[in-house]
């Protein structure tokens, strides 16, 4: 069987004519009958079946490309919080350390303060006995003291007995001096008789003049002796009342010694509890330093999981990029019918020239029939800018005058004079996969007046 060279160039020019503008998947070739039939059907198939398996390559890469930046976002996030976590347990652990040392120095200084309160209940006990002692002492001085006034009043008693008594013989003595003058006298007259008597009577007066003496040196002995008792009687009154009050204070202190004692009993097993809970704390703050150790340890792991999840993310991302690439000059049915939109649009404008203002109202109302715009804008034939940059529910005036003399979409629709479908790339402002139609503009009379550029969403398009 032979096949003609011209027939079969005819068959293949729909392949031919895919491969003009990327690799368009959409081709198919015409149904034929006879030679090329089973040739045509299998192709057919083939094409079906390959458009099918890249189109899912380039969803599913998609898709994986979405979850990149969720998955650096959530690693960004993971790693701030370990980190933050890390921080925090450093700064825990520093703490916990401190509480640490704290603990132990609140246990050794409660140990202290219980050799020490033993210390002071032992000098508390002390003091009670000696405060016994003294309250014994200062009441058998206060008996003395009774003792001694009862002495130094019986004393008094019996000066005055002796007062009494020395007056008796002062009369007496003063009596027998009167006696004795009157004897003396009686002599006198009895002459040479009573001169003996006389001599007689003479001494009993001297005597009686001693007697008188006496008892006047007695009598001021006595009001001595008196004088001093009274002055000793002051005293021992005195003397007695600062031992009944030495007693009631001696008294009063033996009592606040008493409960001083209770209540540093009661201090002492308040210190031994604490000094008790304090060894069981720091053995406590220990076991939780050393946890919080292995938290910190934890964190710091969790911080180098975080930043290897991220950079798993870029590696995605960018694998996904490099995917997409290696298949992004394939064209699907999407891409057509972006271009059957525009080219339908662009025909029915019918522009005579470029009107900045007219030519922004269509944009605008070409974005609010078509969601899948990235962004569109129209440039003269120079590649200057002429209308502002239109997207859905945007409008910014700073891109007139913008050059894109240099882009590709523009030369290659420049150059062809015929719509350009680029390949898929990621765009830098959504970082959503976008593809660039661009379409030369004429007149009615087929002069050219400048290009029309719209980036595509891809997965609007598609409906990813």
């Amino acid at each position: 069987m032979f096949i003609c060279a011209r027939s079969l160039k005819k068959f293949l020019q729909p392949l031919e004519q895919a491969t003009r503008n990327g690799f368009d998947l959409t081709v198919k070739l015409p149904d034929s009958q006879g030679t090329f039939e089973w040739s045509s059907r299998l192709l057919n198939m083939w094409l079906q079946g390959f458009r099918e398996s890249i189109y899912k390559v380039v969803g599913n890469a998609i898709q994986m490309s979405r979850l990149a930046p969720g998955l650096a976002d959530l690693s960004k996030r993971l790693e701030d919080r370990a980190r933050e976590q890390q921080h925090s347990a450093a700064d825990i652990a520093a703490a916990s350390q401190i509480l640490s040392e704290t603990v132990h120095s609140i246990a050794v200084s409660a140990a202290e303060a219980s050799g020490f309160s033993g210390q002071v209940a032992a000098a508390v006990t002390s003091a009670n006995a000696n405060d016994e002692e003294n309250r014994r002492q200062i009441q058998s001085i206060g008996k003395s003291t009774e003792a001694l006034g009862e002495q130094i009043h019986a004393l008094k008693q019996s000066s005055l007995s002796i007062g009494e008594v020395v007056e008796l013989i002062k009369n007496i003595a003063d009596r027998t001096r009167l006696l004795s003058l009157n004897a003396a006298i009686e002599a006198a007259r009895a002459g040479e008789q009573g001169r003996g008597f006389a001599v007689v009577a003479d001494e009993v007066r001297k005597l009686a003049d001693q007697t008188m003496q006496a008892t006047q040196d007695v009598e001021s002995l006595l009001a001595t002796i008196q004088q001093q008792v009274d002055d000793s009687s002051t005293t021992m009154e005195a003397m007695d009342g600062l031992v009944k009050k030495g007693v009631a204070l001696s008294s009063a202190a033996g009592e606040s010694i008493k409960a001083a004692s209770q209540d540093i009993s009661t201090l002492i097993e308040h210190v031994h509890a604490i000094a008790t809970t304090s060894a069981e704390q720091t053995d406590k703050v220990n076991d939780i330093v050393s946890q919080i150790g292995k938290v910190a340890e934890g964190t710091h792991q969790q911080l180098d999981d975080a930043h290897q999840l991220a950079v798993t993310a870029n590696q995605v991302r960018d694998k996904s990029d490099l995917l997409l690439a290696a298949v992004g000059n394939f064209r699907f049915e999407g891409h057509q019918q972006s271009r059957d939109m525009i080219a339908k649009v662009i025909s029915g404008w019918n522009l005579e020239k470029l009107d900045g203002a007219d030519l922004d109202r269509k944009l605008v109302a070409l974005c609010k029939q078509e969601s899948a715009f990235e962004m569109i804008c129209i440039t003269d034939t120079r590649g200057i800018q002429v209308t502002a940059d239109v997207a859905p529910g945007h409008f910014d005036e700073g891109g007139r005058k913008n050059n894109w003399s240099n882009r590709r979409w523009f030369l290659e629709a420049i150059k062809s004079k015929e719509l350009v479908v680029s390949d898929l790339y990621r765009s830098v402002d959504t970082g959503e996969y976008c593809f660039t139609v661009s379409s030369p503009l004429f007149d009615s009379k087929g002069r050219l007046l400048g290009v029309f550029e719209a980036d595509i969403n891809f997965s609007h398009i598609v409906g990813l």
